[in-house]
């Protein structure tokens, strides 16, 4: 064997090493929660949401055994989330207009398996930063960490559900938050 087939042979094992399973996961998110936004006064924006994790596919929620990868990009899962809390609770959303406006920045999003009290649970940190603006000026922000938990026999699926229940939740009892929408 000469020198090039050596080289050759070598980078694609060092590709097929690197090389990670990939898992498709159906998040399928509803808000079932039951929060009360009826008395903000402004009309909402949820603007698109940005990502700032660096080299990874949008759709990737998290990477663990696999990658997990999203039926959508993980921005537009997270975007939605926060759109299904202000309209199910009861908050003016409109896509244009004068009215506040919602905007978010995904910072991180990991998957760490953990014990909790002796059943294997799949933990999902999506650490996501949340503006509000009015008239094109910072009026609040926030950095929310929606940590969520499932029995690793749920999957990568209920563990993000969890995770997005529990970052429009902290949003939606912020009372900073709610001050500067009524």
């Amino acid at each position: 064997m000469n020198i090039k087939k050596i080289v050759a042979t070598a980078a694609l094992m060092m590709v097929a090493l690197n090389t990670q399973a990939q898992q498709e996961v159906e998040v399928g998110y509803s808000y079932d929660g039951n929060a009360n936004l009826s008395s903000i006064q402004h009309s909402l924006r949820i603007a698109e949401f940005a990502d700032e994790r660096q080299g990874v596919e949008p759709a990737l929620i998290a990477n663990l055994d696999a990658d997990y990868i999203g039926e959508a990009p993980l921005v537009d899962l997270v975007r939605d989330a926060f759109v299904q809390l202000f309209s199910k609770g009861g908050a003016e959303v409109v896509d244009s207009g004068e009215g506040m406006v919602v905007a978010g920045t995904i910072n991180s999003a990991q998957a760490e398996i953990v014990d909790r009290s002796g059943v294997e649970t799949i933990q999902l940190t999506i650490r996501t930063q949340i503006q509000l603006q009015d008239g094109g000026r910072t009026i609040y922000e926030t950095t929310l960490f929606g940590r969520g938990r499932a029995p690793a026999s749920e999957g990568m699926a209920a563990a993000a559900r969890a995770s997005l229940d529990r970052m429009v939740n902290d949003l939606a009892r912020d009372n900073y938050f709610m001050i500067e929408l009524e």
